[in-house]
C-alpha cells in the first residue's frame, strides 16, 4: 500500500467507486459483455483498497452504493453494499495485512502476510449472508420458485412450441429451483470474487502499489480447515425446509465454490513440471459441463486439501507506513 496525500486517496476512491457503480449499473442492458463486467465489478474499490488503504476503498464502497440508488433502486443497492462493496473493501485491508514471521514461528527478518484462505473464507462468509438477505428481502420460497419456473417453460416454449410439460413436470421443475437457486447463486457469486481478488491484485502489483509478493495461487488457493466444518455444518442445514434450509444453501454455496476453486489449485500444482499438463487441466475443465460430477470430485479434494499459505517477504524498513499488523 502506498502513502497518499488525502485528495489522492479520495480522488481515487471516487473514481473507483465511481467505476464499480456504472459496471453495475451496466447489467440492466442485459448484453453478454454488460454481464461479464458486472462479475469483476468489485475490482476497482480493491485496487483502490489495495493501493491507497482503507479509507480509500470505503469512499469507493459509498460512492457505489449510492450511485446505484439513485440510478437504480434500493435492492440494487443493497446487493452492490453487501455482496461488492463489502468484500472489497475487507479484501482489500486483509491482504494488506502483515506481521513479523518470527511471530508466528517464521523467520526473523522477514515478513508473513495475511494469508489468501483467510481471505477466501471471509468472502465465502460475506456472500453467504448477502444473499440471505436479499433472499428474505424478495420473499425467495415455493412462491417464488414456481414463478421462475413458469417463466422458464413460456421462454422455452417460445423457443419451441412443441415442448410440453405436465402439472407435475411444472411442480417438479419449481421445486428443483427451489432447491438449486439459493446454491447455485452464492456459488457463482463467490468465483466471481475470488477472480476479481486476482485480478486486482495483478493490477496492483504492475502499478507498484502493493508491496505484498506475488501470490503462489496453485499453492496459496485453499480454504482454511475451520471452513470444513462450516461447510459441513451449513449442507446438513440446508435439508431443513423453509428459510432456514435456503440461508443454510446460500451458505454452503458460497463455501462450496471455494473448495472447488481449491481444488483446481491442486490440480495445478500437482501437474506442474509433467508431461501433457496443458491436456490434463484442459479435459478437466472442458469436462465441468458435462459431466457435473467432476465438479464434486474437486469440491471433495478442496476439502482434504484445506489449509493456510501464508507468503513471506524480507522487512522493508524503508516503508513502514505500507504495512500493518494483524
Amino acid at each position: 500500500m502506498n502513502q497518499a496525500s488525502t485528495p489522492q486517496w479520495i480522488g481515487f476512491g471516487a473514481l473507483a467507486g465511481a467505476t464499480t457503480a456504472l459496471l453495475c449499473l451496466g447489467l440492466s442492458g442485459g448484453s453478454m459483455m454488460a454481464v461479464l463486467l458486472f462479475f469483476i465489478s468489485p475490482v476497482p474499490v480493491m485496487v483502490a483498497g489495495l493501493g491507497f488503504g482503507l479509507k480509500a476503498a470505503l469512499t469507493g464502497a459509498f460512492i457505489a452504493v449510492a450511485g446505484t440508488l439513485a440510478f437504480a433502486n434500493g435492492l440494487v443497492a443493497i446487493l452492490v453494499a453487501l455482496a461488492i462493496a463489502a468484500p472489497a473493501c475487507a479484501s482489500s485491508y486483509w491482504l494488506n495485512l502483515a506481521r513479523p514471521a518470527e511471530e508466528i514461528g517464521g523467520p526473523q527478518g522477514r515478513l508473513a502476510w495475511y494469508p489468501l484462505a483467510d481471505v477466501l473464507f471471509a468472502n465465502a462468509l460475506f456472500t453467504g449472508f448477502a444473499y440471505v438477505v436479499l433472499g428474505a428481502m424478495i420473499g425467495f420460497g415455493p412462491e417464488l420458485a414456481a414463478g421462475l419456473a413458469s417463466e422458464l417453460i413460456a421462454q422455452l416454449r417460445q423457443t419451441n412450441p412443441e415442448i410440453v410439460f405436465t402439472p407435475e413436470g411444472e411442480a417438479s421443475l419449481a421445486e428443483f429451483m427451489a432447491t438449486v437457486i439459493p446454491f447455485v447463486q452464492p456459488f457463482f457469486w463467490m468465483l466471481a470474487l475470488t477472480l476479481s481478488i486476482y485480478i486486482a491484485t495483478a493490477i496492483a502489483r504492475r502499478s507498484n502499489l502493493v508491496n505484498r509478493p506475488r501470490e503462489d495461487w496453485p499453492l496459496a488457493l485453499r480454504m482454511p480447515r475451520i471452513a470444513s466444518f462450516a461447510f459441513m455444518a451449513a449442507l446438513v442445514a440446508s435439508f431443513v425446509s423453509g428459510g432456514i434450509g435456503h440461508a443454510a444453501a446460500s451458505l454452503a454455496g458460497a463455501l462450496g465454490a471455494g473448495f472447488t476453486l481449491a481444488g483446481f489449485a491442486m490440480l495445478h500444482a500437482r501437474t506442474r513440471g509433467m508431461g501433457g499438463r496443458a491436456a490434463i487441466l484442459l479435459i478437466a475443465y472442458l469436462s465441468i459441463p458435462f459431466i457435473g460430477f467432476t465438479t464434486l470430485i474437486f469440491l471433495i479434494a478442496g476439502m482434504f486439501g484445506a489449509g493456510r499459505h501464508v507468503p513471506l517477504s524480507p522487512v522493508q524498513p524503508t516503508k513502514p507506513t505500507q504495512i500493518q499488523n494483524d
